[in-house]
């Protein structure tokens, strides 16, 4: 796995001298047309303090959140859209920093496998386009390393408020109920409804029924995309057996994306069931999954399985959690290799990003299989109690 490790670096370093970088120029640039996620949320954020539409703004992208999110956003809505996303990529840096500082301390794993993995994540295509976009999901990623790391410490009623509050952002995680209710943490399971159900009426009634109502209308007017950047299993489907402007399909077999959302929700009753052992990686397994089955599962979204590859570090599979960081690392030109050609090895290379999930999913699910022997020869930290 380290040869693949060292050949994946070696790629993504061919790909950069190719095309060059450019991510960072995206974040440092004062053109809020790139950073378009965090537009959008200002966007909502300004209407909501000017007692307009959250929903109808004019932002180049739609508001796909609910909004409790908006109302977690009105501070930046004070500021200057520039200054706020600033600050904005400012707060997600340091809670980044903050959730894998956070896991590497719970797993008590040797600083110098910590440093490695941080910078390597910190440094990952998914971070760095979040950053450039000004997108959620480093907040996402502490609700959930601050649920895993509760339930770790046997503070369930913690772990599923923290739990209920990830699911209140962003509603398409809610199957990640099934992580405490499979392993009958049914104090965690009250308290995930409970905050779950508190965040979101919160935002109702901050912004009213109405607002409500239109969130859902606009959650549900969103159609499968089978842009190369989405990593579900359904959108993989659509860009290899469907016409689409994304691929040249190998085939038109339109039952196939249906088959590939039952795929899906075979791999999240799956995965729950495994969960049910309570190993280290069941929380992030399901996470895995849950994208995979989603409809829209962009590549950004694995920076919400990056703490799990720390859970990997810490039980000694070092070199399957450095191919992970390093598969992390190809950047966004990678389609552009494959812009002129509608080959069948063009198509099914699009969905490099789909088969990175789906190896995360599998080295998540397989966390506690290996001996405790390995375990002490790698990373002995790993076997001190906790």
């Amino acid at each position: 796995m380290l040869l693949a490790a060292a050949g994946v670096v070696a790629l993504t370093a061919a790909i950069h001298i190719r095309y060059g970088g450019g991510t960072l120029e995206r974040i440092s640039t004062d053109s809020m047309d790139v950073h378009a996620d965090f537009d959008t949320f200002w966007r909502s954020a300004d209407a909501a303090l000017d007692g307009e539409s959250i929903y109808d703004t004019g932002a180049r992208l739609t508001n796909l959140n609910p909004p409790f999110w908006t109302l977690v956003m009105l501070p930046f809505g004070l500021m200057e859209p520039l200054d706020a996303y600033r600050l904005f990529v400012l707060i997600t840096l340091s809670t980044t920093v903050g959730s894998l500082a956070w896991v590497a301390g719970e797993l008590r794993l040797r600083a110098g496998w910590a440093v490695v993995g941080a910078a390597m994540a910190l440094f990952s295509s998914p971070l760095l386009a979040t950053f450039a976009l000004g997108q959620m999901y480093p907040v996402l990623a502490l609700g959930l390393v601050a649920a895993w790391a509760a339930d770790r410490r046997g503070r369930h009623v913690l772990s599923g408020l923290a739990l209920g509050l990830v699911m209140a952002l962003k509603p398409s995680l809610a199957p990640l109920i099934l992580w405490p209710a499979v392993r009958r943490r049914w104090g965690a399971v009250g308290a995930t409804v409970l905050s779950g159900a508190a965040a979101t009426l919160a935002g109702g009634y901050v912004f009213g029924l109405e607002t409500t109502l239109r969130y859902v209308g606009v959650a549900s007017e969103v159609d499968l995309d089978g842009y190369w950047d989405n990593a579900s299993l359904p959108a993989a489907a659509i860009r290899t057996f469907t016409e689409n402007d994304f691929a040249e399909p190998l085939a038109a077999l339109p039952g196939m994306v249906p088959a590939a959302y039952a795929v899906g929700a075979g791999l999240v009753v799956f995965t729950a069931i495994k969960a049910r052992r309570g190993s280290e990686g069941g929380l992030w397994a399901l996470v895995a999954a849950v994208l995979l089955t989603s409809p829209i599962a962009w590549h950004n979204y694995l920076l919400l399985l990056m703490p799990g590859v720390l859970v990997l570090l810490a039980r000694g599979r070092v070199s399957l959690s450095l191919l992970l960081l390093a598969l992390a690392l190809i950047p966004p030109q990678w389609p552009a290799l494959w812009s002129d050609s509608d080959t069948a090895g063009a198509t099914l290379a699009l969905a490099l990003y789909t088969y990175i999930l789906v190896v995360y999913w599998i080295s998540f699910v397989t966390v506690g299989n290996e001996t405790r022997r390995e375990r002490r020869t790698t990373c002995p930290e790993a076997a001190k109690p906790g």
